[in-house]
């Protein structure tokens, strides 16, 4: 009977990290973006379409929502917080699982512990999520910080900078482009 009690337990504290792992990724990603729309009066459809491209390409949807006709400092604002929102949502539902997870914080605790044998891979390896952002995209940068164990912050702090680096280069880059294209 104790074993029902701490299963069940232990299921309910999933759900609940689970539960606010996607309250993280929902309400920058969307409600933030559609909030902001509204009250700038912006049209929904293009919107959506800027979230979800935000979704599937990160700041390669920068040139789709500034294309779709949305003012370039609300897409940029946009495309951010999704980013944010799917950092959040990802770190947050592997960190449930690692913490409800017997199996799992195991083979955490021995990752772990061979990513510390090196002590510059221990210091210096969360910069690496800098350009593997630019490069690869926060679909990797937020399972590589978790699996390695590094600060859910600085991970996100230095994710989030190299989406900034990346989707400011993007934007001036494609404001730059209708410029050439208009005159």
């Amino acid at each position: 009977m104790l074993l029902l009690v701490m299963e069940r337990a232990a299921v309910l504290e999933a759900a609940r990290r689970t539960g606010m792992a996607l309250a993280a990724c929902i309400l920058p990603s969307i409600v933030l973006p559609l909030g902001a729309a509204i009250l700038l009066g912006l049209p929904l459809a293009p919107v959506y379409g800027l979230i979800a491209s935000a979704f599937l390409i990160e700041y390669g949807a920068i040139p789709i929502g500034i294309g779709l006709g949305l003012p370039a400092a609300y897409v940029f604002c946009a495309a951010t917080a999704v980013e944010a929102g799917i950092f959040l949502g990802i770190y947050g539902i592997l960190d449930a699982i690692g913490r409800t997870s017997n199996r799992v914080a195991g083979l955490l605790a021995r990752i772990h512990a061979i990513a510390t044998r090196s002590r510059m891979f221990d210091r210096y390896g969360i910069l690496g999520l800098f350009p593997c952002e630019i490069l690869i995209g926060v679909y990797i940068c937020a399972p590589v910080s978790w699996l390695f164990g590094w600060s859910g912050v600085r991970s996100f702090g230095i994710t989030m900078a190299g989406y900034i680096v990346a989707a400011a280069i993007t934007t001036l880059a494609t404001l730059g482009a209708i410029r050439l294209f208009l005159s």
